[in-house]
């Protein structure tokens, strides 16, 4: 019958299974899908097909890209954009296809030619400036492929001239959400920025006045320390070692596979398996060393504290000095000189700054001062006064 649809298992005694198992409900991958990254370590050929396609005019459906170039029913020339994939259980291997190119269509008749005709095998028309058939989107699974219809080429030809994906791959949900909580976030970080350097003007009352001098001292003794035991120090002593992890090495964890089918514009497909290889970090063990090894370290710090009533003094340093195990040594020392306020307005906002010397001299207790603090909350203490 003429609309009876086309069994490829019937129809032509080369028919073998392409993937022992069948479709197993899997669906095509996105078209230019796949592992990430452009590059596959290891390409192998699967096989090449024959796509199917469906006649427009009888319904006959299931015809194969290769053996039916006319349909076999009613006689209409193939049409090259209803090409569409079988599943894997479907696919009919060709064997001994010379590939010669993607098929070129007749500018008179459209009928599909092969790339090498040099007139068309339907109106005898020259082929000379025919354009090659449109391709179907490359298609990429981790699994099995299932089967499609006329429809998938149509969607598939459509996205393509619209400059959209391939019909197998399913239409990008909208980022809108993220999109707002990007830009929330966003206002947030800027607006706690913009707090910390703006800012307001208060009045302060000057409550108090402190001084503070500070001597830090250091010690000669035994420290701990840790290193790589090739670059312990000569003089360590005490050394314990243990085997730790030093660095990694990456090493090849198997691979990660792909299938692939390639229309190749004759009525034919390509599949391939596509292979990356998995890395994995493999620690590699080093002699690490635990140690003690005599070296100056800070020990302590000497402070002399006051305040206007006292004159600023260094506090007296009774250190044991020499290079021997014990001796101490001076380390440097610094000098602070802080006011202590309070916000007029509001009692319980307490303010200290640290100002130069003479400014510190040249304040009163209980004078008011004019001074900006951040809307974080923070003191400008160079606005002082």
């Amino acid at each position: 019958m003429a609309n009876e649809p086309q069994d490829p298992k019937k129809d032509d005694k080369n028919w073998k299974p392409a993937f022992p198992g069948g479709a197993g409900g899997a669906s095509p991958g996105p078209a230019g899908g796949g592992l990430s990254g452009d590059a596959y370590d290891r390409v192998e050929d699967a096989g090449t097909f024959q796509m199917l396609w469906d006649c427009k005019y009888c319904n006959t459906k299931k015809l194969l890209g290769v053996n039916h170039k006319f349909c076999p029913n009613c006689g209409a020339a193939q049409d090259t954009n209803a090409r569409y994939f079988p599943s894997d259980e479907e696919a009919i291997a060709v064997e001994d296809h010379e590939y010669t190119g993607a098929d070129k269509k007749c500018g008179n008749c459209g009928t599909a030619n092969a790339a090498k005709a040099e007139f068309c095998t339907q109106c005898g028309s020259p082929m000379k400036d025919a354009k090659t058939v449109a391709l179907r989107s490359e298609q990429v699974t981790a699994g099995a492929f299932g089967a499609e219809t006329k429809a998938n080429a149509k969607t598939d030809f459509d996205a393509q001239r619209g400059g959209g994906i391939a019909a197998a791959a399913e239409p990008p949900k909208s980022n809108k959400k993220w999109y707002i909580i990007g830009g929330v976030a966003g206002a947030a970080v800027i607006g706690l920025i913009a707090m910390f350097f703006m800012s307001r003007s208060i009045d302060v009352r000057i409550d108090n006045h402190v001084w503070e001098k500070t001597v830090k001292i250091e010690s000669y003794k035994g420290r701990s320390q840790t290193s790589w035991c090739d670059s312990m120090p000569f003089d360590a002593y005490l050394v314990i070692h243990k085997q730790e992890v030093r660095s990694t090495n990456k090493v090849a964890d198997g691979e990660t596979c792909e299938m692939a089918r390639v229309d190749k514009g004759n009525g034919t497909f390509k599949k391939e398996r596509r292979c990356k290889t998995k890395y994995k970090d493999q620690p590699v063990y080093g002699d690490k060393c635990y140690y003690r090894v005599n070296r100056w370290g800070h020990e302590r710090d000497i402070k002399a504290t006051g305040g206007l009533a006292q004159q600023p003094a260094w506090p007296m340093v009774n250190i044991r000095s020499g290079s021997c195990l014990g001796c101490e040594r001076e380390a440097g020392r610094s000098e602070a000189y802080i006011l202590l306020m309070t916000d007029v307005k509001k009692a319980d906002k307490k303010y200290d700054c640290a100002v130069p010397e003479a400014q510190w001299r040249s304040i009163a207790d209980g004078a008011v001062k004019k001074m900006k603090v951040r809307l974080t909350g923070g003191a400008k203490c160079e606005t002082l006064g």
